[in-house]
């Protein structure tokens, strides 16, 4: 079993825990803020973009990557909230991939902490992202999904899952 952390490049590592305390601080300031105007549209408004920016920070908690493992089963996202597993037997072909800048974002966050979530390339077709360091790129495409994903280490990595992939 071989664990691959997933990590923001550097200058982003730096700034990721303030922006995310940043998020959460904002959704509860215009909740509260709710609470405290008058009943106006001005507090329904508040409460709506308070609970949006709550929804949002959630979301990121229970997508972005903390580590890759290479299991005997398969390749499994480790994130805050869950894991998500891709099993060895679907898996075509992995390789580096240096392009999400460019490709298309369909639902997701394209750049804020990591390209997360749908995104769409010309070669590939529609893939999921998971990538914290867009300097450490791993393409994998399955029989069913495409997947993006990102770890330290990424040359080994994908040397790793070759070796799994052809026993």
């Amino acid at each position: 079993m071989c664990m691959y952390k997933s990590d923001f490049q550097p200058i982003m590592k730096r700034y990721a825990l303030a922006l995310k305390i940043i998020l959460l601080m904002a959704g509860v300031m215009f909740i509260v803020r709710s609470f405290v105007l008058p009943y106006s549209i001005e507090q329904i408004a508040s409460l709506l973009l308070g609970i949006l920016l709550m929804i949002i920070y959630i979301y990121l908690l229970m997508i972005i990557p903390s580590a890759i493992e290479l299991d005997n089963e398969g390749i499994t996202i480790k994130r805050v909230l869950g894991k998500k597993s891709i099993p060895y037997s679907v898996i075509k072909e992995v390789f580096a991939y240096n392009g999400v800048q460019e490709d298309v974002r369909y639902f997701g966050s394209n750049g804020f902490l990591g390209y997360i979530g749908i995104m769409g390339s010309t070669p590939y077709g529609k893939y999921y992202s998971y990538v914290k360091n867009p300097q450490q790129q791993v393409f994998v495409l399955t029989q069913n999904k495409n997947y993006l994903l990102s770890c330290e280490n990424r040359d080994i990595f994908i040397k790793e899952l070759s070796n799994k992939l052809s026993k």
